[in-house]
C-alpha cells in the first residue's frame, strides 16, 4: 500500500477535494486541479485500488437521529483474548467506532445512545465482560478532520477566479 508520501501533489488536491465533499463531480475536480475527467476518473480509481481511498461516507448528525449522547469507554476483557467480549462489542450498534490500544485498556470504544439510561444499560453490559472507564462526551469540537482538505483550500478558491 502506498504511503501519504508517496502521493503526487495532484493525488493530494483530488483527495483534498473529495474529502470537502465526496460527491463533487469529476468534471469540478478536473477544473480545480487542471486535468481532464477522464484523468481524474482514473486516478480516483487508482486510490481506491490501491487503498488510499477506503469508501465514501455519509457524515450523521448524531443528536438530529435520536442519538445525542456520546461516550469514550476504555475497555478491558476479563481475559486478553475474550472472543465472546468481541463478539459483543462488535454486535452492538450503539458501538460506533472500536480500536485495540497500549495501555491498560484493550479497547477504546465510541459510542452513541439516545440517553444516560441506555449508556448505563450498555455499561452493565459491558461489565459482564470486563473493565470499564467511561468519559461522556459534553461536547464535539471536531470530527472527521481532514487529512488534505486543509493544505488545498487555497488553490481551490484561486481556481475559482
Amino acid at each position: 500500500m502506498r504511503r501519504i508520501g508517496d502521493l503526487d501533489s495532484k493525488d493530494r488536491e483530488i483527495l483534498a477535494l473529495l474529502e470537502a465533499d465526496a460527491r463533487r463531480s469529476v468534471s469540478d475536480i478536473g477544473r480545480v486541479t487542471g486535468l481532464s475527467a477522464p484523468t481524474v476518473t482514473e486516478r480516483i480509481a487508482r486510490l481506491r485500488d490501491i487503498g488510499v481511498i477506503r469508501r465514501f461516507a455519509t457524515q450523521i448528525d448524531y443528536a438530529k437521529v435520536g442519538l445525542p449522547t456520546g461516550a469514550i469507554i476504555e475497555f478491558k476483557p476479563h481475559q486478553n483474548r475474550d472472543a465472546k467480549a468481541y463478539e459483543f462489542v462488535c454486535g452492538r450498534e450503539e458501538v460506533r467506532d472500536i480500536y485495540l490500544v497500549t495501555g491498560s485498556a484493550m479497547m477504546v470504544l465510541i459510542v452513541r445512545v439516545a440517553d444516560n439510561v441506555l449508556l448505563n444499560e450498555l455499561l452493565v453490559q459491558l461489565t459482564q465482560f470486563g473493565e470499564t472507564r467511561t468519559s461522556v462526551i459534553l461536547n464535539t469540537i471536531e470530527e472527521w478532520r481532514p487529512v488534505f482538505a486543509r493544505e488545498s483550500a487555497g488553490r481551490e478558491d484561486e481556481a475559482k477566479i
